[in-house]
């Protein structure tokens, strides 16, 4: 086995660093807190994606904290469309992370060469996204940082899009103490009141800027509803770099109209984007399953049928906690049962009251047989989310 090399401070790892059981194959990208690799796991060869932290943030007791949460949040948000972490470690005081290896490009990349999407393409990339959002909010994990570079879309062998919610390194749990005491959003210096924000230059819902303990499940409606506007637009709402400027149109909700960068935009998908972006939080949608379920409209006709279940009245009045998919498909099958029974007994029911009256002749009567006819009832299959592996990561 090739021995650990241990790199010089801020230097990219060469290919062949072992780090633990895995070693490096290539350097594929940046993270919000360090730098990704492809790696392999030296027992079984397979892929796999490695965020190894920056030196920098590695001295840092706070961040280096922030980043083994990153790993215990994210698997507890087990879903199809979010990035599933499988292992942490740490070799030569490096911690690293260990997530599914990932093949396509991040949305953010994805619109800047396709320019503003066909719309029943944006919402199809929308649904799953906001699937895999409203599973984190059932475990109680607000994401913050939800923006079009953290949502992956991962390419299958046949060219499908697969959609996954990356980068839960600065998530808030309902245990969370206070923000870290250094600063997670890198501004100019002369803007002193960023310190302790945590999200992205123009993806932040005016209550994360105004006050974070604020911060809740609404927060990341709000951002779901500004990719959106990017997605149909082309274009973020909040452009350019400078921070006050930023920060006074999201306070004020100072931004284009989407249906003017976009003519002939359906109004209802226009509501659909003012109300999950109002300044408001109380005037968002009630859920991000809410908001999903109102997307359904603007989808394909595939995508509308595929997660019609998923963002269903029937979603919307699960508690906090969601219901077990096992739980679900039970009430399914006892309902199924009793109109089985009920269809049963019916038809025997019908079947007596039609029976002729004996009839009396002296040759003996053939003997005659009534088949009674029972319909079936099978119920509809539980709301599933699409299972296939996508081979990519980020």
């Amino acid at each position: 086995m090739q021995a650990n090399l241990e790199p010089a401070p801020g230097a990219t790892l060469a290919a062949g660093t072992c780090l633990g059981k895995y070693q490096v194959v290539r350097r594929i990208g940046e993270g919000g807190m360090g730098t990704v690799y492809e790696g392999v796991h030296l027992a079984i060869g397979k892929k796999v994606a490695i965020k190894i932290m920056s030196p920098e943030l590695a001295a840092n007791p706070d961040a280096r904290a922030r980043f083994l949460r990153e790993a215990q949040l994210t698997s507890r948000v087990r879903h199809p469309h979010a990035v599933d972490v499988t292992d942490i470690g740490s070799e030569a005081g490096q911690p690293f992370l260990v997530m599914e290896l990932l093949e396509g490009e991040d949305l953010a990349s994805f619109i800047a060469w396709r320019g503003r999407l066909p719309l029943d393409q944006a919402v199809d990339i929308m649904l799953p996204v906001a699937a895999a959002v409203a599973a984190a909010h059932d475990e109680g994990i607000i994401h913050r940082d939800l923006k079009p570079h953290n949502i992956f879309l991962s390419q299958t062998r046949d060219g499908a899009l697969v959609p996954k919610v990356v980068d839960f390194g600065i998530s808030k749990a309902p245990t969370d103490a206070l923000p870290a005491t250094g600063p997670a959003l890198v501004v100019t210096p002369v803007v002193q009141a960023t310190v302790g924000l945590m999200g992205s230059l123009g993806y932040l819902a005016p209550e994360q800027i105004e006050e974070t303990r604020t911060v809740s499940t609404a927060s990341d409606q709000y951002g779901l509803g500004i990719i959106l506007y990017e997605c149909v637009t082309g274009r973020p709402p909040f452009p350019g770099d400078d921070v006050t400027k930023i920060f006074g149109d999201i306070l004020k909700g100072r931004r284009p109209p989407a249906d003017e960068l976009r003519p002939g935009l359906p109004e209802g998908l226009q509501r659909i984007i003012d109300r999950a972006t109002s300044r408001d939080p109380a005037a968002r949608f009630p859920s991000v399953r809410a908001m999903g379920k109102e997307l359904l409209a603007f989808a394909s006709p595939k995508a509308a049928l595929t997660w019609a279940s998923t963002f269903s009245e029937t979603s919307d009045v699960i508690p906090a906690l969601s219901m077990p998919r096992r739980s679900f498909f039970a009430r399914w099958m006892a309902a199924a049962l009793v109109a089985v029974v009920l269809a049963a007994t019916g038809a025997i029911a019908w079947g007596t009251l039609r029976a002729p009256a004996p009839m009396t002749i002296d040759a003996p009567a053939p003997e005659t047989t009534q088949t009674t006819g029972r319909r079936s009832v099978i119920p509809p299959e539980p709301p599933r989310s699409s299972h296939r592996r996508a081979r990519a990561a980020r």
